[in-house]
């Protein structure tokens, strides 16, 4: 602990009704400004405390550190001065911080925790800061937040080299320092999408966000390596790249290697595209008022096989935009944003036409399915323009009401669900 701090102690006496003890320092009843006090807890000037039945107490450091050091303190029972119980305690001369990991290498945009240790107080707390030769310029060199998380700068400083610093609360002139190296080389991040189902028919595009790429213009520029082939790749920037996976690469479950290729020769870290095995059939999670949760249910998700293309304002994700229904007899589709009614047959089956719009385009090669036990089913889809599809459904007398959802998957195996899109009447 650090000099002229206190640590409580507690002591305990069992097997007699008789719970005094001696309080003492190497020795000295009491203590003494040289090896340090015993004070009655929380007391400010120190009220010694030598014996009698108190049991717990403040041991207050000296000034200096004491010779020996560390001290010892010693309570005996005065039932019985053979038993006694002590206690060794180290007197530094100041708060020492100490922060971990304490090197560490990142590439642009990582994120790493860091903790800090004070010794010399009980006083954890501490201000986390940055410091560096290019720091002047705000977010030149990352950022940290009160809980020791720091993201490095998408682009590394010149130099490289960056300090976190943890400053302890209690002493402001103590601090500990971890050294924190900015990757120059090529770094990947992050990819998109990151996971597909395997068996995508059609292929996807990948992007590749990291740091340290060579941009395609004026190049030469960086390439993808995919599955260990080298791929037509564009880079817009040194953040940034793209290239075709095929279906080939993802046509089973398992990994798929990600990694850029510098025009020096140098390479990234090597990434994982996951492919994901299809589910054999879809899941039912019951969920009612008087049961509105539901808990021990993995529930597996990919990304969209549009995650490297699908950008704000040009969004391809296959995401029902709107619907509505189909006029067989105009050949037209009111499009809105209501749920469309579905009358039951008084008996038999009866037909529904129905319309909808996604802007990255439905088309026939596409699955569409109705929620529930099969009751309803569509039996007919075509084309109506503008990535619209007009769909016919039939529905037997025998359909429960309700709510259904219209579930749209496409030969990639993106699957996409537009809730309560249809109601049962």
């Amino acid at each position: 602990m650090k000099s002229n701090h206190r640590v409580t102690i507690t002591a305990q006496v069992n097997g007699t009704s008789n719970t005094g003890v001696t309080w003492s320092v190497n020795g000295v009843a009491g203590g003494s400004a040289s090896l340090g006090q015993i004070c009655v807890v929380g007391s400010n000037p120190c009220q010694t405390v030598t014996n009698g039945a108190v049991l717990q107490a403040d041991y207050i450091a000296p000034g200096a550190v004491p010779s020996p050091d560390p001290v010892t303190v010693t309570l005996t029972s005065t039932a019985d001065a053979t038993k006694s119980a002590s206690a060794q305690i180290t007197v530094i001369n100041h708060v020492l911080v100490s922060v971990l990991p304490g090197s560490v290498t990142l590439a642009p945009q990582a994120v790493q925790g860091f903790t800090a240790s004070v010794l010399g107080t009980s006083n954890q707390n501490v201000v986390w800061q940055i410091q560096g030769t290019a720091c002047s310029t705000a977010g030149a060199c990352g950022a940290i937040n009160a809980l020791g998380t720091y993201t490095a700068p998408s682009i590394p400083p010149t130099p490289d080299a960056v300090q976190v610093m943890a400053i302890s609360s209690d002493d402001t002139s103590q601090s500990g320092i971890a050294n924190v190296t900015i990757s120059t080389s090529a770094n990947i991040l992050t990819l998109h999408p990151s996971s597909v189902y395997a068996g995508a028919a059609q292929g996807l595009t990948l992007q590749v966000d990291g740091s340290g790429f060579a941009a395609s213009s004026p190049g030469p520029g960086s390439t993808l390596v995919i599955a260990g082939t080298a791929r037509t790749t564009t880079c817009t920037s040194a953040l940034e790249c793209t290239a075709p996976v095929t279906a080939t690469d993802v046509a089973v479950a398992g990994s798929v290697s990600v990694q850029i290729q510098n025009p020096s020769g140098t390479a990234s870290n090597v990434v994982s595209l996951v492919v994901a095995a299809p589910n054999a059939s879809d899941a039912v999670i019951a969920l009612s008022s008087s049961a509105p949760t539901a808990t021990g249910e993995n529930i597996v998700v990919v990304d969209p096989t549009t995650a490297g293309v699908s950008v704000p304002g040009n969004d391809v994700d296959l995401d029902v935009a709107a619907l509505g229904a189909f006029s067989a007899a105009n050949n037209s589709c009111a499009l809105g944003g209501n749920p469309i009614p579905l009358v039951r047959p008084a008996s038999g089956t009866s037909t529904a036409d129905i319309c909808l719009f996604s802007e990255s385009g439905f088309d026939t090669s596409m699955t569409y399915t109705v929620s529930g036990p099969g009751d309803i089913t569509v039996i007919s889809k075509q084309p109506a323009g503008l990535g619209i599809i007009h769909l016919t459904l039939q529905i037997p007398a025998t359909t429960a009401p309700g709510a259904r959802t219209l579930f749209i998957q496409n030969t990639n195996l993106d699957k996409t669900a537009a809730s309560g899109a249809l109601e049962v009447e």
